[in-house]
């Protein structure tokens, strides 16, 4: 069983045809700061991402690019830990598929799920995508009219001629057509076992509309699948047929597997797999069936994203429109970036990335409303005593005195908000977890307002009173801080010196962040500084 001290979170996967864009680095993000999260809160976490590098995309970019396809792997496997880098995503393990471990531990399901009659042998004929790495029906594919660059659904109305061909509706090419005698993975032998295991894991995928399409697809048939090609001699061999190399879902899946194979650890099995909506059918029906079939224990859940469209197109390669991250954060910021991605819409929701609206949301709630709130503490505090942070050693008494929750709108209580962030946070709702804080914020924002402390400062029978102000509001930064490290650990870090809070950032990531949550703490307020989230002007185009 899994130890409850661990936390097992994995990347989807990346295809090495093709760097890491936008879309790619949001999965990234995620995964990294539920990762955080989970560190600081006591766990010992493993947090795999990785290229998979067994698949005809690879091998047919490397030909385009006139090279070997080892060393144009191993370029751009180098290109994607360059941008997870600069990203500072602080992934544990970064895993290839050309990896000899990989492939021993390939070899060894293979043959496990074949010793249990679940892979047999079979000639094949139909459309195979080769971005998709899957093969399609004519249900799964859709119209293109390439004129009009437009796709609608397929239809016998509908009058084919060079102009309209059936697409890929995800990458809107047209599939290959495939005849050859291939190895498959009797998943209908697992209907029912699925079945049962959907029905004892309600929150086995998040979102639950994603869930419902899957246990719909499942209850509408379910066919087994090809796991082997004869035509590409590069993949893993079949260890009961050498003349047939394993097909790319069998083969990439198990990579979560492989990173924990250390005789050392214990992590499987996954805690939570971040993937696109595009991979859910693989990772929700696919991956439990094989697990089950090789004995080996299922993820506890999946979490699904949306897709971003740029000028409400899909990005594209050949429409040349993909956001580059590193381009991106070099121009504004990660914390920008950050923001925008997890306050805007929802994880599995589909956006319009636009980034006017990027800039506006950081100049509202990191400029204007966090560095704004830390300012005007700042600034008071220093005005009210040379050595302001006594005057908050002076009302030190009982912590819940110090904290009087009627002057900043009755706003529930500090346990309660602490416990929905958590609470939302442990669900993955990234979102409503940031809500809180901004809302808290917001209110506090409101508190100062209405106390004028900048008046009552001048009014020496009122000192006691601006003190007062000064450190509920300093405190409770101090807790929306803690919540908002997961998020923005550099800056916030740096807004944790700003109140003499120097060895916060070793604490939260050698300790339980809820030891700091109940510290009562002293605040030395000695300089301004320099702004840490500045307001960012919006060109006009």
């Amino acid at each position: 069983m899994q130890k409850k001290d661990t936390f097992f979170i994995t990347t989807p996967i990346y295809y090495t045809n093709w760097v890491p864009h936008i879309g790619n680095s949001y999965s990234s993000i995620i995964a990294d700061l539920i990762a955080r999260y989970n560190k600081i809160s006591g766990k010992k976490v493993k947090f795999s991402t990785w290229v998979d590098e067994n698949s005809q995309k690879a091998l047919n970019k490397a030909c385009e690019q006139n090279m070997e396809i080892k060393p144009y792997l191993d370029m751009m496997a180098l290109k994607h830990k360059e941008i997870w880098n600069w990203l500072k995503i602080e992934y544990t393990d970064f895993i290839r598929t050309t990896d000899e471990k990989h492939h021993n531990l390939v070899k060894e399901v293979l043959q496990k799920s074949f010793d249990n009659w679940d892979i047999y042998e079979w000639e094949y004929e139909g459309m195979y995508c080769v971005w998709c790495e899957a093969f399609k029906k004519d249900e799964d594919l859709v119209y293109l009219n390439k004129e009009k660059n437009v796709t609608f659904p397929i239809s016998d109305k509908v009058k084919i001629n060079e102009n309209i061909i059936k697409v890929c509706p995800d990458h809107l090419k047209t599939p290959d057509k495939i005849k050859e005698k291939n190895y498959f993975f009797k998943l209908s032998k697992y209907e029912n076992f699925l079945k049962e295991f959907y029905e004892t894991h309600p929150d086995f995928i998040i979102p639950s509309d994603r869930f419902n399409e899957v246990k719909a697809f499942v209850s509408r048939w379910l066919e087994d699948f090809s796991i082997s090609r004869e035509t590409n001699k590069f993949w893993i061999k079949l260890p009961f047929d050498e003349s047939q190399v394993t097909y790319v879902w069998y083969d990439a899946l198990f990579n979560y597997l492989t990173v924990c194979q250390n005789w050392n650890e214990d992590f499987w099995p996954a805690n939570l797999h971040v993937v696109g909506k595009d991979i859910i059918r693989f990772h929700g029906i696919y991956w439990p069936a094989m697990l089950k079939s090789a004995w080996y224990e299922l993820p506890k859940q999946i979490l699904t994203t949306g897709f971003f469209t740029i000028n409400w197109q899909k990005i594209s390669k050949s429409l040349w429109n993909a956001i580059d991250p590193v381009e991106f954060t070099k121009k504004y910021s990660k914390d920008l970036l950050t923001l925008y991605l997890l306050s805007s819409f929802n994880i599995w929701q589909d956006w319009d990335f636009d980034e006017k609206q990027a800039v506006l949301a950081y100049n509202a709630k990191l400029a204007n409303n966090l560095w704004n709130l830390l300012n005007r503490v700042v600034v008071l505090s220093l005005k009210l005593s040379e050595k302001a942070w006594e005057l908050f050693w002076e009302i030190l008494t009982d912590k819940e005195e110090i904290v009087d929750l009627q002057k900043i709108n009755n706003w529930l209580s500090k346990k309660v908000v602490l416990q929905e962030f958590e609470e939302n946070m442990d669900k993955y709702d990234l979102k409503k977890s940031l809500e809180i804080n901004f809302f808290t914020l917001d209110l506090l924002n409101d508190f100062i307002t209405k106390s004028e402390p900048w008046q009552t400062i001048k009014q020496e029978e009122k000192t006691e009173e601006t003190r007062q102000v000064l450190y509920i509001v300093a405190e409770w930064l101090r807790q929306v801080w803690l919540n908002l490290y997961t998020f923005f650990p550099e800056k916030i870090t740096e807004m944790f010196e700003k109140l003499w809070l120097k060895n916060y950032k070793n604490i939260l990531e050698n300790w339980w962040f809820e030891e700091l949550k109940n510290k009562v703490e002293i605040f030395k307020i000695i300089e301004k500084g320099n702004p840490l989230f500045e307001r960012i002007e919006i060109t006009k185009n």
